[in-house]
């Protein structure tokens, strides 16, 4: 599991507020307030810094994954929402008909189906995870009923439960994406010095190693 999530741990010794979560019932939050939240297992805590980064301390890892999932739809839900509807083409739902080309590509695609064959396989610490985040954006959400102001720009006042599946899915669209990008900026720079030095009748490559030992010196 740790090779695939990231565990946020630590609390800040720079806060601006803290909220105390404790397991069972329900509230509001806030800063420097105490709150009850359904599904947590035992006490935990959010700290706030200065700069409004949340920090997370938590007694397991179930706790742990619950309130990144809490804090992550604090802080965007609505982002999360669009996030998980790109790659599942079913972005229309929100904005209307507009998106509509946008879905379709993305079903031809089919990252969302390839998220359904990956979560059965997944191990029983990363099913685990993935089921105590989504209780965590949910519980943010049930908590929370008004939603945030990107929904009642669009007149909408309901959000689909965040399931594992959704997670699987964002993390398929942004390996999907990472697999376009193409670290060839150092043989573009190394054409450049080749072609510069034959143009001005200089070595080309001996000045590219140069200045790239250079760089790796200043570095160091």
């Amino acid at each position: 599991m740790r090779r695939s999530l990231i565990v946020l741990a630590a609390v800040s010794a720079l806060v601006a507020g803290t909220t105390t979560a404790a397991s069972g019932g329900s509230g509001a939050s806030g800063d420097g307030m105490s709150l009850r939240i359904e599904g947590l297992h035992r006490p935990a805590a959010i700290a706030r810094d200065v700069n409004g980064i949340a920090h997370i301390e938590a007694r397991g890892e179930h706790d742990l994954f619950f309130l990144n999932g809490w804090v992550h739809a604090e802080d965007r839900l609505f982002q999360m929402d669009l996030n998980r509807r790109q790659p599942s083409g079913t972005v229309a739902e929100l904005l209307g008909a507009s998106a509509l080309p946008g879905d379709v590509q993305a079903r031809t695609i089919g990252l969302r189906r390839a998220a359904e064959r990956s979560l059965p396989v997944l191990s029983p610490s990363t099913r685990a995870a993935l089921d105590a985040y989504a209780a965590g954006v949910n519980a943010w959400v049930e908590a929370h009923p008004d939603l945030t102001p990107e929904y009642a720009t669009l007149g909408l006042d309901q959000f689909d439960p965040w399931t594992p599946l959704d997670s699987v899915v964002v993390g398929k669209a942004i390996a999907f994406g990472l697999s376009f990008d193409l670290d060839i900026d150092a043989t573009i720079a190394f054409q450049t010095y080749l072609a510069t030095g034959q143009a001005r009748g200089f070595d080309g490559d001996a000045l590219f190693r140069e200045a790239a030992e250079a760089c790796i010196q200043n570095q160091g």
